[in-house]
């Protein structure tokens, strides 16, 4: 009798449970479908030399106007905006696409934003419609992932739990398993939103053919463990460019950052003090200017020490992502460490060299090849010390297989510094160079002198 009394008290629990559930919270099939809306799928062309090149990435609608948000990677940064074609987006689970404008990217995190045509906006769904969830470690999420276009880019259910919470700088978490593709959208059981999927993570692991074992690193394209969490991402969304193409980036002009680590700092007298060491100071550049050198090792930025983070390197994304939060012409108090003696520097922020995907560049057909202007990151890569005003050559930025440029000996990267005897002193006048060399019908071939790591290399060229 009594074990019945208690089999109907735990039934009737039970009962009440699922009703208190059906009248307190949408079931998570409403949820998934709403949240959906929130989510799209961007479809666009690189263009290059000779073909073009179709990506297609998930992004999160920010606003009622139709914008959304990509990640830092979703667009290859060395593109040309000019060279971006055809920005198409989907609905998740349909096939009919809509047209899309590009809008650039925002300066401090690199992400990506692309606006839809009006006509579909009022079927999206904001993320900031949705309540936000402060996430604790072992709490239960679920996810949308985002099938492939032959399936119409259809969403499915996912689900794990917080694994950890870490600051990288962006506060970022990992779940027990895939919870999300990257790019998409993750949930708190009610509904509120938990975080933006992030890029996939390589997973290490070892192989064994015929008793030799190989580490290899795998990690699934199209679904993620990690993610930024939502509470924090929504305090910098939406740091639109004024053009697709503007360059409003802050710069320091330091390459070369290294944290120092814990035990260096201990010998040094720095307890446990973040710290950031400066190899190299670019000639002309504002830390120059404001009197900077090589070694200098950072403490603060306008009177804060340097966050400490797990891991030590994480300290240099902050402090990048510091200079990258400024406007052009703001100043930066950078607290120094030089020799033992502690001292205040400030620097007057000036705009970012041109970067490479803004370099002017022309493809000489008959050749295969295309010649870009020399900018200042050049004279990073290549280890030069250069004056900001030098230019050396230009730089080879692509090579046609096959092609008369790739049969003589030509490389992606080379540094032209002379054409057909000829010292290169700007990219305009390379490009006269080739465009008369082609043109002339009684030559039969060229030569161009490149500098290729530490050497020089003279390479001879056929003209058809």
């Amino acid at each position: 009798m009594t074990k019945r009394i208690i089999q109907r008290i735990v039934a009737w629990g039970y009962v009440s449970l699922c009703i208190s559930k059906s009248f307190s919270a949408p079931a998570v099939d409403e949820l998934f479908d709403e949240r959906s809306a929130s989510i799209l799928v961007v479809e666009f062309f690189v263009e290059t030399e000779i073909d073009r090149r179709p990506t297609s990435v998930n992004g999160i609608v920010i606003d009622s106007n139709g914008v959304i948000q990509l990640s830092a990677s979703a667009v290859p940064s060395w593109v040309p905006v000019d060279k971006l074609k055809e920005f198409k987006v989907y609905r998740l689970g349909e096939s009919d696409s809509h047209d899309a404008t590009y809008l650039g990217s925002d300066r401090e995190h690199g992400w990506h934003y692309v606006q839809a045509e009006e006509a579909i906006r009022d079927k999206l769904k904001p993320i900031t419609d949705y309540p936000l969830v402060e996430l604790k470690t072992g709490q239960p999420l679920w996810g949308i992932g985002v099938a492939m276009k032959d399936m119409d880019f259809a969403p499915y259910f996912m689900r794990a739990e917080v694994s950890t919470i870490q600051k990288l700088p962006e506060t970022v978490g990992f779940a027990t398993s895939e919870i999300t593709s990257p790019g998409s959208l993750l949930f708190a059981n009610d509904g509120s939103l938990a975080g933006w999927g992030s890029s996939a993570l390589n997973m290490e692991r070892y192989l064994t053919i015929e008793g030799r074992r190989y580490q290899a690193y795998l990690r699934k394209p199209d679904q993620t463990t990690a993610f930024y969490v939502a509470s924090e991402l929504v305090k910098s969304l939406g740091n639109i460019p004024e053009s697709p193409d503007i360059n409003d980036m802050t710069w320091l002009g330091v390459v070369g950052l290294q944290t120092i680590d814990d035990e260096v700092a201990e010998l040094m007298g720095l307890g446990d003090q973040a710290a950031i060491s400066i190899s190299q100071i670019l000639k002309g550049s504002p830390a120059a200017k404001a009197g900077l050198v090589e070694r200098d090792m950072v403490l603060s930025v306008d009177g804060k020490p340097l966050k400490r983070y797990t891991p030590r390197r994480v300290v240099v994304a902050d402090f990048e992502q510091q200079i990258a939060g400024k406007t052009i012409g703001d100043s930066m108090l950078l607290g120094i460490s030089r020799g033992g003696k502690l001292m205040e520097i400030e620097v007057a922020l000036e705009q970012s060299p041109k970067p490479v995907r803004q370099a002017d560049r022309k493809y000489f057909e008959d050749t295969g090849l295309t010649i870009r202007e020399f900018v200042v990151y050049d004279n990073v890569s290549l280890k030069l010390d250069l004056e900001l005003d030098e230019i050396p050559g230009v730089i080879v930025s692509f090579v046609k297989p096959n092609s008369n440029a790739h049969t003589g000996g030509s490389q992606n990267g080379d540094l032209i510094k002379e054409i057909d005897g000829v010292a290169i002193r700007d990219f305009d006048q390379a490009v006269s160079i080739m465009e008369e060399l082609e043109s002339n019908d009684s030559k039969n071939d060229f030569v161009m002198l490149v500098a290729r790591g530490a050497e020089t290399s003279v390479l001879r060229i056929t003209l058809d």
